[in-house]
């Protein structure tokens, strides 16, 4: 069955099929602007050196607020993951199966992701993967992964 057709189905409107955007804060719009730039940061502790992700208001290892944006190399290795075949929301239906993930990246975090550009079923932990980037609207680009093409 076609998305218009569960529309029309279900009665469903196209603010019903909207994907939800982030909401930034203050302390993490730079991260949501870099990636307007294609380009995934992480906020670095200036005192500790821990890096958080996503980006708090103060370092959640020892609790300071002086920070630095420290750009990532885009690259990680695939902790775990699950493909959802249904039981998501509406507006993710065009995308089933949608695969959500979590990945190490280099610098030392662990992002909940999605993993776009691969056949779910070759998905294996610990395979490399880079970042990448969609747009959603003028505002929101999310940085997101797939494997690292060879």
């Amino acid at each position: 069955m076609k998305i218009e057709e569960i529309k029309e189905l279900l009665g469903l409107t196209d603010e019903d099929l909207k994907k939800p955007l982030p909401k930034p804060t203050k302390w993490s719009q730079p991260y949501w602007d870099a990636a307007k730039q294609h380009k995934l940061v992480f906020k670095k502790c200036t005192k500790c050196g821990h890096i958080d992700h996503p980006p708090y208001l103060y370092c959640t290892e020892c609790h300071d607020d002086e920070h630095e944006w420290i750009e990532s190399s885009g690259k990680g290795t695939l902790n775990a993951y699950a493909v959802n075949h249904f039981s998501v929301p509406f507006p993710f239906w065009p995308d089933l199966p949608y695969v959500t993930a979590m990945v190490d990246v280099e610098e030392g975090p662990r992002m909940i992701t999605n993993i776009l550009e691969c056949d779910p079923d070759k998905l294996e932990n610990g395979m490399e993967l880079e970042v990448v980037f969609q747009k959603r609207t003028e505002e929101f680009t999310l940085p997101q992964f797939r494997p690292v093409k060879k």
